[in-house]
């Protein structure tokens, strides 16, 4: 390997590095405290349809 191929790689990990660091403290800074409760029937009339979703008697 190349000096200057070593250099570029030393880099695109630290800018890598530096891009996680980032995104990890906006989710711990906005999103981490968000909470969203799922209705198990609701997440499936959702996904199935409603048609899939109604309780048989």
């Amino acid at each position: 390997m190349k000096q200057q191929d070593k250099i570029l790689v030393r880099k695109l990990a630290i800018v890598l590095v530096i891009k996680l660091l980032v995104l990890t403290a906006l989710w711990w800074g906005f999103v981490r405290e968000q909470g969203m409760a799922v209705d198990g029937d609701a997440a499936a009339a959702q996904l199935l349809g409603p048609d899939h979703t109604k309780k048989k008697e």
